[in-house]
């Protein structure tokens, strides 16, 4: 039986002050478990619609990595190694757990002033307020196509004795 040892939910909303800081709760903080040092990584997320940026721990990153590292040498890999891993920062947080973020985020991003963090299970995502609220407009076709997914995760789950 596999159980995820961080998961991350919900949402939080923020705003960005003028060095391009965003406060990170001691919800999520606790969840990263930076305990030996008080850095995250941030990365460009690698979904080609939209534009956000992900947040992982040095040791969920170094997870992600070896994942990748373990692909096949192919077009998709050396994207990911370009695009995705040749991107991704280590950010210190300041002593009031604020992650400063670079500016070639913020512009990627597309952030003015109102972000906000969405707990996406392994790892948290920072939106532009405004780029999320346009991705929620989501057609009938796609909620079903996610629906049959999540139906045959569940009975994946359910054979690997996950009951």
């Amino acid at each position: 039986m596999s159980t995820l040892q961080q998961t991350f939910f919900g949402r939080k909303e923020y705003r960005v002050d003028p060095k391009g800081r965003i406060p990170l709760s001691s919800e999520y903080y606790s969840q990263l478990d930076l305990a030996d040092n008080n850095a995250v990584v941030i990365a460009k997320n690698s979904n080609d619609e939209h534009n956000f940026l992900e947040v992982f721990s040095k040791k969920q990153w170094d997870e992600k990595l070896s994942i990748i590292d373990l692909m096949e040498d192919d077009d998709d890999k050396e994207w990911l190694l370009m695009n995705y891993v040749g991107t991704a920062v280590l950010a210190e947080l300041d002593n009031q757990n604020r992650i400063r973020l670079p500016k070639s985020f913020i512009d990627y991003a597309n952030i003015d002033k109102d972000v906000v963090f969405i707990g996406a299970i392994r790892t948290l995502c920072i939106w532009s307020k405004e780029e999320l609220d346009k991705s929620s407009q989501i057609s009938k076709s796609s909620r079903e196509s996610r629906r049959e997914k999540m139906n045959a995760a569940r009975k994946l789950f359910d054979e690997r004795g996950n009951k």
